[in-house]
């Protein structure tokens, strides 16, 4: 028993179309990877005045976290009163 495929079925101009269009895939395939290539690096620096915002500091956020701390602190400390 002889198994044929698809491609020996087809004639001669089915065949230069397949050709044709396993070609432009590849052709697209290749051009869509390189189009991924990183471009330059741009370095762009948002503050003009030179400083950095105030949220950017870490004292900001060591003293803002312990008022946090002294809060909640406060606030279990004062339901524990009530309680006892």
């Amino acid at each position: 028993m002889k198994n044929s495929t698809t491609v020996s079925k087809m004639n001669k101009p089915e065949k230069y179309f397949m050709a044709l269009a396993v070609l432009l895939t590849s052709l697209f395939a290749s051009i869509t990877s390189f189009a991924q290539d990183v471009p330059e690096k741009v370095d762009v620096d948002i503050n003009t005045d030179g400083g950095s915002v105030w949220y950017g500091q870490p004292w900001v956020w060591a003293v803002g976290v312990a008022i946090f701390i002294v809060i909640i602190v406060a606030i279990t400390r004062g339901n524990s009163k009530n309680n006892g």
